[in-house]
């Protein structure tokens, strides 16, 4: 080889660099799978704490409009213990796949920001109706979740009769990045452009809830945050919220509920990271004990070579 083509001689490229091999000898394997247990155990068992700890309530209702033959109807929701504010209520969709590339694709970030209300390229397959330009483009925008639960003030009713308006805001739900950078109204041109509607609902490009329903899910079953309630809901309590129901989850096959939900230190109610702490840890605490009696019934010297003869085995 000619030297001039040969490499550097450095310990990167001559493949000599330091390295650390740890020789895994049974006390460390055992060692370490125990440390592991020890950690995780109690790690799950404070999660799954705090994931008890939240107050969750679900109603499902996307199947009665068709009980009740009508789009307007009422859901009542018992409260089954004290929940402290705020209390945050969702609406969950299931089914439904925001993660799907094209979908998540379809959407006009300069057009949402206000820098282009123009700015189609990326909106396909949903860029025009007729000649005109649709404000706002794609498939995210459009596909917006359209039921609606402030046509009338939603009530509570205490565990005594009384009955009382429940005041909740739709203000702080979404991040405030999204808020401020990235989600500004446009110039319209009535000429060339036109508004979306969607059940006769004109999206409102600056509206906090359209801006959580652009954040898309990355499963197909999820919860979007809809409203704030800033009060006390006490165990007894009966909270109605009138749904005006337009959103069709028939066609693919979905469901639609409604959430009350309080939070806790790690958020809300979610078991399944506390369960896999748990887990984890009891299957290294049981391959520990299981290596610790292989050693202690069949162990052997530490650097023994009697199984290193399969060469001469081979050979023979």
């Amino acid at each position: 080889m000619d030297t001039n083509e040969r490499p550097p001689d450095s310990d990167f490229q001559q493949q000599n660099l330091k390295a650390w091999q740890p020789l895994l000898t049974p006390n460390w394997v055992i060692g370490t799978l125990v440390f592991i247990g020890c950690l995780f155990m109690p790690i799950g068992v404070i999660i799954l704490k705090a994931s008890d700890g939240v107050v969750h309530v679900e109603e499902r209702y996307d199947h009665l409009a068709k009980q009740k033959g009508r789009d307007t109807f009422v859901v009542n929701m018992s409260v089954p213990a004290n929940m402290e504010p705020p209390v945050f209520f969702y609406y969950k969709l299931t089914g439904f796949y925001q993660n799907h590339r094209r979908y998540v694709k379809s959407r006009s970030d300069d057009q949402l920001n206000g820098k282009d209300t123009t700015d189609t390229a990326d909106c396909i397959p949903l860029e025009r109706i007729g000649d005109k330009i649709m404000y706002p483009c794609g498939l995210i925008a459009n596909s917006y979740f359209s039921d609606v639960f402030n046509s009338v003030a939603p009530t509570v009713t205490s565990s005594n009769g009384a009955n009382e308006p429940l005041d909740w805001t739709d203000k702080g739900i979404a991040w405030p990045s999204d808020v401020k950078e990235k989600f500004h109204q446009g110039p319209f041109h009535n000429e060339t452009m036109t508004k979306y509607t969607t059940n006769d609902i004109e999206i409102d490009i600056t509206g906090e809830d359209f801006i959580v329903w652009m954040r898309t899910a990355g499963l197909p079953n999820f919860m979007k945050l809809r409203y704030i309630i800033n009060r006390k809901l006490t165990k007894g309590d009966v909270v109605s919220i009138q749904v005006h129901d337009t959103f069709n989850v028939s066609g693919f096959g979905g469901q639609k509920s409604l959430i009350l939900s309080t939070t806790s230190w790690m958020g809300g109610k979610n078991e399944f990271l506390g369960l896999c702490y748990i887990v984890v840890a009891s299957l290294c605490l049981i391959l520990a004990i299981l290596f610790f009696m292989k050693h202690l019934v069949a162990s052997r010297p530490l650097g023994d070579m009697a199984y290193f003869n399969w060469a001469k085995t081979a050979n023979s």
